[in-house]
């Protein structure tokens, strides 16, 4: 319960910080909604049956019954402005107030979250529950409201009427609070055990409407039969997960609905009502029938309140996986060394080994390296090497499991992350565009937030071979990339949006540039132009390279060769082919596509 509290304050926090307006006009509006039912269905009603049943002048009742309209008007008046205003305004600024602090933490979580699958699993949901989250808390929030306030003015009825019901409404208000705890835990155990099958739902659904798999679903077309395969398997599952459960589920809402509620209130007590009104003449008939209409008023009041607390607590239980997410605390720290030394430094790496986990074993193996400024090194080996995990060490995504990185002498664990991350510009094979006009594209920065020159922008679209592109786009660098958000927005091929990621390190004023086969998606002659470009923006710069096109590496001053994790062969192109080893058999390999340039 102390958990339970926790949480639904944490929410109240976030909401009240928000929109405190709202949320105190959000309470209110509980209240005043089921006082002015009690004042309309309860002592208006009351009050015209024994004007009836007693013989008291109509007029009474006339004056009464206006009174009571009139104010309902100005309640009504008022109700409309909250429900078609207020809440449109501030229900966007609660969601987007969770969703900020949430895509601020994913922006801060390490690379390994995202390769373990428990965690993205919690990842995931925490991110697809948080605005449900909130809805689940205003809804709990208004029920609450609305139900003391039933409970208060109707038991006060109760006790000046007739003290004895009461008896009744608690005891219903005790059960139905019991099977409906119960009911919400297995609805929460449920949904955690279809969590992994809805995710599998929604990624073959998804894939079925993406532009980026149009084309092949169209040419595959049995891809599209077994992604329909998984898809009705993922159904299947959880269908059986709800069909082992629905016998329970019907359980639980049966004792819930019927014994704890119509069974003792509709039943028992208009029998107990009738026999004091008929029998033994202790209430008057317009008290009976008022106070019978009433118990179904509590009722449902109590049947609500019954219900806030079971649902809070399985609110509860997605509130804190939204909280252990927000609390996550990153592996990959930042070092208190603000200052880096602003010439080209060596970069070393002194026996470094890497596993993403204990279960798989090491990725690399006591990888030693030294990076002099100024030199082209190239990365080369087979798929699987590890040559983009030892860039991702060297940009800090991940942490050596054993050695250290050296820059400027200096560990890089202790350099300020976002400033050491400013010294390296870096393309890897699997760049994205996004939907965002082009300049955002190559600067990837808000351009109302930092100072930005289109000249800069456009040179290195030029250098990246994007020049005749831009030339020909209508609206040049403010033009939308893909056309999901936009109609005039322009979708890439492969090559120019490879050329669009490159100018991003052309763009960027960094002393070592990573460039993780940035030729992959180019002709021939955009290749040629590209190491050109790249010869002219790479001066007295550190630049690394990992291609499996060996035209490309064979100019470089260094070549280091991985294979299954373990450097295996370092020296320049000619000393490896001298060497006669890996290297030189994946050159033999290719050599075909060269020895005429």
């Amino acid at each position: 319960m102390k958990q339970i509290l926790k949480n639904q304050l944490f929410l109240w926090q976030l909401c009240f910080k928000t929109a405190p307006g709202f949320m105190i006009y959000w309470i209110y509006d509980g209240i005043r909604y089921q006082g002015f039912i009690f004042l309309e269905h309860t002592l208006m009603i009351n009050y015209v049956l024994e004007c009836a049943e007693f013989g008291r002048p109509f007029k009474n009742i006339l004056i009464v019954v206006i009174g009571i309209f009139i104010l309902i008007g100005i309640e009504v008046y008022f109700d409309g402005y909250f429900q078609h205003s207020m809440i449109f305004k501030s229900k966007p600024k609660l969601y987007k107030a969770l969703k900020e602090q949430m895509f601020e933490k994913a922006a801060e979580l390490d690379l390994t979250c995202y390769d373990d699958p428990e965690y993205y699993n919690q990842f995931v949901l925490s991110v697809s529950e948080s605005e449900k989250a909130i809805d689940r808390f205003l809804n709990m929030l208004i029920l609450l409201s609305k139900s003391i306030t039933g409970l208060l003015t109707g038991g006060i009825f109760f006790i000046y009427k007739n003290p004895i019901g009461l008896i009744f409404v608690l005891v219903s208000f005790l059960l139905s609070y019991i099977f409906s705890k119960q009911l919400n835990k297995l609805n929460y155990k449920i949904r955690l055990l279809n969590n992994p099958f809805e995710r599998k739902r929604y990624y073959t659904g998804r894939v079925f409407y993406l532009n980026e798999y149009a084309q092949e679903l169209r040419l595959n077309p049995v891809v599209g039969d077994i992604l329909e395969e998984q898809f009705e398997e993922a159904n299947e599952e959880i269908l059986k997960l709800n069909k082992e459960n629905a016998n329970k589920r019907w359980g639980f809402d049966f004792l819930r609905t019927y014994i704890a509620g119509d069974f003792i209130s509709d039943g028992l007590y208009i029998s107990f009502l009738v026999i004091q009104a008929a029998v033994y003449r202790i209430i008057s008939f317009s008290s009976a029938v008022v106070l019978f209409n009433l118990i179904g008023s509590m009722k449902n009041q109590l049947r609500a309140f019954s219900d806030v607390i079971p649902a809070a607590a399985e609110n509860s239980l997605y509130v804190d996986k939204i909280r252990e997410f927000l609390a996550y605390d990153p592996k990959i720290k930042d070092g208190n060394k603000n200052e880096i030394q602003k010439k080209p430094s060596i970069l070393e790496l002194k026996n470094v080994s890497f596993a993403y986990n204990d279960k798989d074993g090491n990725i690399l193996h006591d990888i030693n390296m030294v990076l002099h400024p100024g030199e082209k090194v190239a990365l080369v080996g087979y798929n699987g090497a590890g040559k983009t995990t030892l860039i991702k060490l060297l940009m800090r995504l991940y942490d050596p499991t054993k050695g250290k990185i050296y820059y400027a002498n200096n560990d890089i664990k202790k350099y300020n992350l976002k400033n050491y991350r400013e010294r390296i510009g870096v393309i890897f094979q699997d760049y994205k565009i996004y939907g965002a006009a082009l300049k955002e594209n190559v600067i990837m920065n808000d351009p109302q937030k930092i100072e930005y020159s289109e000249n800069e922008i456009e040179l290195a679209l030029q250098e990246s071979g994007f020049g005749s592109r831009l030339n020909g786009l209508k609206y040049g660098l403010e033009t939308q990339m893909t056309t999901e958000f936009d109609a005039e927005g322009v979708d890439l091929s492969g090559g120019e949006s490879q050329k669009v990621a490159i100018s991003r390190v052309f763009y960027k004023k960094s002393d070592i540039m990573i460039m993780d086969e940035p030729s992959s998606a180019l002709d021939p002659i955009a290749e040629y132009n590209l190491n050109k470009a790249m010869e002219r923006a790479a001066k007295n710069k550190t630049v690394i390279y990992i291609s499996h096109r060996l035209s490309t590496t064979k100019e470089a001053d260094r070549i280091y060769m991985l294979e299954k994790g373990w450097l295996i062969e370092e020296g320049t192109h000619e000393e490896l082919l001298e060497l006669n080893g890996k290297y030189a058999e994946m050159w033999k390999a290719q050599a075909h596509y060269y020895v005429n340039n």
